[in-house]
């Protein structure tokens, strides 16, 4: 689809009159290159003004819109206040009714800031190459001045999430809040049904996940400023994972190995908080959630020390015990997991390996675990290991140049990959019976979000930026994106612009250089040098990626740079994203071409190609995949039992037949069948108990088992030709 009729798709009614002008600029620019003068500075002039003009429209109105819903927000915020001395459910359903309608212009506004945004790159990018005058840098700086696509809703979010949970008109479909004492008193009487499930955002699609949710849960804010505090919003969370040199816990973590660890350090905001946590995941698959979780709290300067064993936690512990808060239990417990953690990271020789820094956004009815929502944006993740030469870390548990906020440019550019969806995670704990909430299933099931049942952000890191250093690789990496959307310059998986073809280098130490980030290129260029033979001569598609992040950088956010773009520097634009994930996301309107499209890849270029460099073949790594058992599989284990138990009796009455009917070598013919039988009862039952535990584990085998059928085959071989040996002798002897 072209990008006149997506954005024409895009606009919402009410603000028809507010868009740019893309179709009105695209037709001047037909007209204009249609003279026979050609394109002239007269021409320059007018398409200059009209998109001036537009540009200034779309700033002013998103600049009045957002205020205008501020201030319809502190209108509501007052009546609710006023409503909770005077109750009144007329009255409550209508201030609802317009809480409602200023959420869904919270999320049209947004978007409207995208799909302008989209538009004015992309006429921008269409005046440059069919004109002789480059607009494109002037135009950055005019955009640049004019930021209107850098308005921040997480303030209103929080405020519109209030207004919600103040009312409580529709927001608590599943009732009441309830204290966690309740909850466990329930838990003890009906049990607890626990599921976790993890989900790809688009980030076209964040703001209205984030308005469907907060209609249904308040938000809570993770950060040590204040709970709830809008003004003071700082969702950053940061973690650096600490694993071995060879790559233990990451493998473990990889193929779900029963009781595999993941250990963190996590901080809540700016470096300089001083309070770290912490953290160890242990995954169980008896566990619904997939894996237990501990914590605790070490103050920043004591981290050094403890990693290294230096430093015990026993004084906090006896001052728990003096302080009497926690029972016996719960401090012997906190004392076990303190030195088992302590133990693990000593033993196996525990560094900092990855960081991960992302903004989380919480939404939960407080002190209720029954549905938990959390949705992480602009995730980063930076190497904080000593691997290849290179100092990162030092002695130290984190890296100390890495500044907050994080910059459109930093120094470790290289050591640093970012993720362009957000990740939502959902959690639930209902009682046994109890459905999930509809508005949940509906949220699941929507096109806004992909299903990610296994993703993790600390493999996702490791298979990214230390692909050489480990054997095994994601299952989700397959899928990287066959079209070529567009991303910032930072994304990893290509090879950097300034990287010389081998064809070029002057040493082979350049070689190495482009070997060592070779893998994710090859298998893509294959694809797409072949699609792009096959796309030749078809109309261009949307080639804009937006990202959450977009317009705050100072590099285009959609892939392009206020210089022109040569066919050997776009290779550094290309994204890491998934293939074969478009048609899940399909937006509501026309149909579209998938082969030029998807809403969940962003809008391709057809016409964008890997550089014919000359690559040397990378070793091929093992891809670790999710095993998904279906019932069927359990049935078929059952039926294979069913089999060697039938084959069994059959056997076994065969010679017991023999042993009462038969004479002395009947006898001796029929007492081997019935042994025979009796071992193949015994290995039926055996077999069956073992594959019951692999599916139970998802093992992923192998499930075949050649010795033992091969053993009753000699057996049962041995008995019949003995019979017909002993028998043949008898009647020979005169």
């Amino acid at each position: 689809m072209k990008f006149g009729d997506n954005l024409q798709d895009s606009i919402y009614p009410t603000w028809s009159d507010n868009y740019v002008q893309y179709n009105a600029l695209k037709k001047q620019l037909e007209e204009g290159l249609s003279k026979p003068a050609g394109w002239t500075e007269r021409d320059e002039g007018i398409f200059g003004q009209t998109l001036d003009s537009d540009l200034t429209k779309v700033f002013d109105f998103v600049n009045s819109k957002f205020e205008e819903l501020q201030e319809r927000t502190t209108k509501a915020e007052l009546r609710v206040a006023t409503f909770q001395e005077a109750y009144n459910q007329k009255a409550i359903e209508t201030l609802t009714s317009n809480i409602t309608e200023i959420t869904d212009e919270v999320n049209q506004l947004s978007k409207y800031c995208r799909t302008n945004y989209a538009g004015f790159l992309k006429i921008v990018k269409k005046h440059d190459k069919n004109v002789p005058y480059k607009l494109r840098p002037v135009f950055m700086v005019q955009l640049k001045s004019r930021a209107f696509y850098n308005v921040n809703f997480d303030s209103l979010v929080v405020r519109l999430s209030k207004l919600y949970h103040s009312l409580g008109a529709e927001s608590l479909p599943i009732g009441t809040p309830i204290t966690p004492s309740a909850l466990a008193v329930m838990a003890s009487q009906e049990g607890l049904d626990r599921k976790s499930f993890k989900f790809w955002v688009h980030p076209d699609n964040v703001m209205e996940v984030k308005t469907t949710v907060l209609k249904h849960l308040p938000v809570i804010l993770y950060t040590p400023r204040g709970p709830n505090t809008a003004e003071s919003l700082d969702p950053s969370l940061s973690s650096v994972y600490l694993d071995n040199s060879a790559f233990d816990l990451y493998n473990s973590k990889l193929e779900r190995t029963e009781g595999a660890q993941a250990i963190r350090l996590r901080w809540y905001g700016s470096p300089s908080n001083n309070e770290i946590f912490v953290e160890r995941k242990i995954h169980h698959e008896i566990n619904k959630f997939g894996e237990y979780h501990d914590r605790f709290s070490i103050k920043e300067k004591y981290v050094n020390a403890f990693l290294t064993g230096e430093y015990t936690m026993d004084r906090q512990i006896a001052k728990l015990r003096e302080q009497g808060v926690k029972s016996p239990a719960e401090i012997e417990q906190f004392e076990e997991t303190v030195k088992d953690v302590q133990k693990c990271i000593v033993d196996m020789k525990l560094k900092p390996v990855l960081r991960t820094v992302y903004n989380r956004t919480a939404f939960q009815i407080p002190g209720d675990k029954r549905v938990r929502l959390s949705l992480d944006t602009d995730l980063r993740m930076i190497r904080e290991d000593n691997l290849d030469s290179t100092t990162r870390s030092g002695n130290h548990w984190r890296r100390m140049d890495i500044d907050y906020p994080m910059g459109p440019k930093t120094a470790y550019e290289q050591d640093m990959t970012r993720f362009n969806y957000a990740i939502l995670e959902v959690k639930l704990e209902l009682p046994a019976g109890k459905a999930t909430p509809s508005w949940v299933v509906e949220l699941m099931n929507s096109h806004l979000v992909e299903s990610a049942e296994s993703f993790s952000k600390y493999v996702h890191g490791v298979a990214v930026l230390l692909e050489s250093h480990v054997a095994l690789l994601p299952f989700w990496l397959a899928q990287l994106e066959k079209e070529t959307a567009r991303t910032p310059d930072s994304m990893r998986g290509q090879l950097p612009a300034n990287t010389p073809s081998i064809s070029r280098a002057g040493s082979t130490a350049d070689i190495h250089s482009i070997n060592s980030r070779r893998s994710s290129i090859v298998s893509r260029s294959e694809s797409e040098n072949g699609a792009s033979t096959r796309s030749k001569g078809k109309q261009k598609s949307m080639d804009i990626f937006v990202d959450s992040q977009y317009g705050q950088n100072g590099h285009d956010q959609y892939g392009a740079t206020s210089k022109p773009a040569s066919r050997a520097s776009s290779i550094g634009k290309k994204s890491f994203g998934f293939k074969g994930l478009g048609g899940v996301f399909r937006k509501s309107g026309k149909a579209k071409d998938s082969r030029e499209t998807s809403p969940l890849l962003g809008p391709s270029d057809n016409n964008d190609s890997v550089p014919q460099i000359k690559i040397i073949p990378p070793k091929p790594k093992k891809i670790v995949g999710t095993l998904k058992v279906e019932a069927k599989v359990f049935f078929a284990n059952e039926r294979t039992f069913l089999k060697w138990m039938n084959f069994a009796v059959l056997l076994g009455t065969l010679g017991v037949g023999l042993f009462n009917a038969g004479d002395n070598i009947g006898r001796f013919a029929g007492v081997l069948l019935a042994v025979t039988a009796l071992v193949t009862l015994v290995y039926a039952i055996w077999l069956y108990e073992r594959r019951l535990t692999m599916l139970r584990n998802k093992d992923p085998g192998p499930y075949d088992e050649p010795l033992m059928p091969t053993l009753m085959c000699v057996c049962l071989l041995t008995a019949i030709s003995l019979n017909f040996y002993l028998k043949s002798n008898v009647k020979s002897k005169p």
